[in-house]
C-alpha cells in the first residue's frame, strides 16, 4: 500500500515538492547554528516559517526539525558546511524555492543583529549555489 502511495506521489510531484521543503528546512536550521550559537530568535524564525509549510511527510514536522537541527550541528562541528549546503541545494530545483533559501538564510543570520564570519562564509557558499 505504501509503495502505491509513493508511486502516486511521484505522479503528482508531491515527492519533489516535499524534498524541496525538507531541504529548505535543513538549510534554514544550518544557518541557525552556523555561528556556533543556537539563539531562540533564530529558531523562532524557522519554526514560524516551517509551520506555514504544507508538510506532506510521514515524519511529523517537529520531529523532522529536531533531527535536522542535530544533523546541522554535526555538519558544523565537522567543518562540513559547504558540502551540507551543496547537497541540500541540489534538491531545490525550483528557482523561487532557491531564492527563498537565500532570503530565509539572510533573515535568520540577521535576527541577532550581528553577522559572524561563519555566517558570512555560509551565505557566500549558499549564494554560489544559486
Amino acid at each position: 500500500m505504501k509503495f502505491e502511495q509513493l508511486l502516486n506521489h511521484f505522479d503528482t510531484g508531491i515527492c519533489v515538492d516535499q524534498l524541496q521543503k525538507e531541504s529548505l528546512v535543513d538549510i534554514a536550521l544550518l544557518f541557525v547554528g552556523v555561528d556556533g550559537v543556537i539563539s531562540s530568535e533564530e529558531r523562532e524564525i524557522v519554526q514560524k516559517w516551517a509551520s506555514s509549510l504544507n508538510w506532506n511527510s510521514i515524519i511529523p514536522l517537529q520531529d523532522y526539525i529536531t533531527d535536522s537541527l542535530g544533523k546541522s550541528v554535526l555538519a558544523i562541528k565537522q567543518n562540513d558546511v559547504e558540502a551540507y549546503i551543496q547537497h541540500r541545494m541540489a534538491h531545490i530545483v525550483d528557482e523561487p524555492m532557491r531564492k527563498l533559501a537565500q532570503q530565509l538564510a539572510a533573515k535568520i543570520i540577521a535576527a541577532d543583529g550581528k553577522i559572524s564570519q561563519e555566517e558570512q562564509r555560509a551565505i557566500e557558499i549558499l549564494e554560489a549555489e544559486l
